[in-house]
């Protein structure tokens, strides 16, 4: 259940700041009204999610689950 939340608080924090970070690229496509500058900030956007989610959310995810489970052994 712990695990269920903190997953669900990472996604939900990620979507914040993917959606505030994609936003402006998405406003400059639809302004200038190019599909190039369109599938750019998408795939931009896309690789962006896979890095953050690679690189941040798997190690912050085994770290909270490393300190629980010390937690729980200690406590």
């Amino acid at each position: 259940f712990c695990f269920f939340f903190l997953s669900f608080f990472a996604f939900f924090f990620l979507f914040i700041f993917l959606f505030f970070f994609s936003f402006p690229l998405f406003f400059f496509s639809i302004s200038s009204s190019f599909f190039f500058f369109f599938f750019v900030s998408l795939f931009f956007s896309c690789s962006c999610f896979l890095l953050f989610f690679f690189f941040f959310f798997f190690p912050l995810v085994f770290v909270i689950f490393y300190f629980f489970f010390l937690s729980f052994c200690f406590f």
